[in-house]
């Protein structure tokens, strides 16, 4: 029944991936939409600004050398009349002229009215660049916009002839409102031709991706539902082999998941605490049957023997990776919270809480359940027995919050058929290991 059960659970959880993978395909389309936007945005513009302050510079020098063919910056009225010409021709708003030693020679500004009336705006973000710019050859630049309309390059730049430093040009650009429009539609037109490869590209990959993704969650869940079923099987087996029933597994496990949950354990160690109450009494699988089924009290030498089962449970699943987890509860959970216990009397918090949580647990249902040697005590008798263990045998504090909720979980589970307890079991099987 369980692994028909795990088998729908399988189907239920395959249809869920694609809610799932849809989700994350979709947070990895918009995360590399925005990254890529933002690069897109950030290279574009280095690229248009570095291109249009090389182009000023390439005009600015070969009009220069036009008007003076043996440019020397020493030359004012010549070089005066150069620049006013430029300044008119190539759309300079505000333009400087310095010698080698960086020493302003003249300055010339547009008379150009719309410039005029705005000069003072302009102005203000003229000093972007120092005349303490490095001296390299390529152009310092700098971009900038005025009354949300108006967009300008600040350049700064050395002038070289035949690798001869004569001055520098500082200046203020015009760019024309075609330019910059021309740069937003590229821009745009980028990004959109990117989005629609990253999108076709995701479409494409999407189906190939999900498959492999489902068959593989399939496969996991497979896997699982194995594991489960394994170490049910097994703790049937135990069980039975100790003249009890495979009610107890239901029980105990029971008992320990809604305990845990009333103490908001977290679900991993839930999960630990699902798997150490199914194999606590792995290890009985190696003690002989004159000891286990023995009637009557055992001898200390036979006590010995029957404490080693801890031991042996661990070993036996030493070398599961899966199982790894669980040793905690089937090592540790005949270890008493005065120190008194086996196999290491540790004590206190030195045991695991999950130990500690099913030590309980175990305690209780089989003071409760019925053994070949004995009846079952009564429920009051029972909680009865349990606080004599209050700090020797039980850690106090979770004793207590068990005792809390110990009457609805032992009415509620009183009720429960076998066949209704393996389905509860199930439901918490798949919450914790399936969903």
């Amino acid at each position: 029944m369980i692994i028909d059960k795990l088998k729908s659970i399988i189907d239920i959880n395959s249809n869920n991936i694609v809610n799932s993978f849809f989700k994350r395909a979709l947070f990895s389309f918009i995360f590399i939409s925005i990254i890529s936007t933002i690069f897109i945005i950030n290279f574009q513009q280095y690229n248009f600004y570095n291109s249009l302050a090389e182009e000023i510079k390439t005009n600015v020098d070969t009009k220069l050398y036009k008007y003076s063919e043996n440019l020397k910056f020493s030359d004012i009225n010549v070089l005066k009349d150069g620049v006013k010409i430029l300044t008119e021709q190539l759309g300079f708003v505000i333009i400087e002229i310095y010698d080698d030693k960086k020493k302003k020679l003249f300055k010339f500004t547009s008379s150009e009215e719309k410039f005029a009336r705005n000069l003072e705006l302009i102005q203000s973000d003229y000093n972007l660049i120092g005349d303490d710019s490095k001296t390299s050859k390529k152009v310092n630049y700098n971009f900038f916009t005025i009354l949300d309309k108006y967009h300008f390059m600040q350049i700064f730049y050395p002038v070289y002839k035949s690798n001869r430093l004569f001055g520098y040009i500082k200046g203020i650009y015009y760019i024309e409102p075609i330019v910059v429009k021309r740069f937003k539609q590229g821009i745009f037109t980028t990004i959109v031709t990117v989005l629609l490869t990253i999108s076709i590209f995701s479409l494409l990959i999407f189906p190939l991706i999900y498959f492999a993704y489902k068959k593989l969650n399939a496969h996991r869940l497979e896997l699982l539902s194995s594991n489960i079923m394994a170490i049910k099987t097994l703790g049937t087996a135990i069980a039975l082999r100790d003249s009890d029933t495979d009610e107890h597994n239901y029980r105990v496990t029971l008992y320990a998941i809604k305990f845990a949950q009333s103490i908001n354990l977290d679900h991993e160690s839930i999960k630990v605490l699902i798997k150490g109450a199914f194999l606590h009494d792995v290890g009985k699988i190696g003690i002989s049957d004159n000891i286990l089924l023995k009637n009557g009290s055992l001898s200390e030498e036979e006590f010995e023997v029957m404490r080693s089962h801890v031991v042996k449970g661990v070993e036996l699943v030493n070398h599961n990776s899966w199982l790894e987890d669980a040793k905690n509860v089937i090592l540790y959970h005949h270890e008493r919270y005065d120190g008194s216990g086996y196999p290491n009397n540790i004590e206190g918090k030195e045991i695991p809480v999950t130990a500690r949580i099913f030590a309980i647990v175990d305690v209780f249902d089989a003071l409760t359940s019925k053994r070949p040697y004995k009846e079952p005590f009564s429920y009051e008798k029972s909680v009865a027995i349990l606080k004599d263990g209050y700090n020797s045998q039980f850690d106090g504090k979770l004793l207590n919050n068990f005792i809390e909720i110990s009457n609805k979980l032992y009415t509620d589970t009183r009720l429960e058929q076998k066949e209704e307890l393996k389905k509860e079991l199930e439901s918490l099987i798949k919450k914790y290991f399936l969903e």
